[in-house]
């Protein structure tokens, strides 16, 4: 199994890759920083947006895109702000009947200043 370290000028920096696509898969995890600042977004409907725009942009850049999503995992600091992640998440998959399947958990703690983060699979 080969596997590639994915990167994107239109997503976040950070310490590891932004994505890694591997067997026909790629795999990511994205934040609500800005990727010109790498400043957090204020907000929970900003993170989402941009989370949202970010996986895009690593997906597109890579061969794959939004539609090929198979699996989303999102982690948020508390519940209630679901309904306010869900009104910007649904924008993006707006066909019930195509969109991948997810989960939502409530974590204990992220870092500061992050209210959400997002996993992704995605068939490459």
């Amino acid at each position: 199994m080969k596997k590639q370290n994915l990167f994107s000028e239109n997503a976040p920096s950070t310490i590891n890759a932004q994505g890694v696509k591997a067997n026909g898969f790629i795999f990511l995890t994205e934040v609500g920083k800005n990727p010109k600042t790498n400043e957090m977004e204020l907000g929970i409907k900003a993170q989402a947006k941009r989370i949202m725009e970010s996986a895009k942009a690593v997906l597109e850049e890579n061969g794959s895109s939004l539609d090929n999503i198979v699996k989303v995992t999102v982690f948020i600091d508390d519940l209630l702000k679901a309904p306010i992640f869900n009104e910007v998440f649904y924008r993006y998959f707006e066909d019930e009947k195509t969109r991948p399947v997810r989960c939502c958990v409530q974590v204990a703690k992220l870092f500061p200043g992050f209210e959400v983060e997002v996993e992704f699979i995605a068939l490459a």
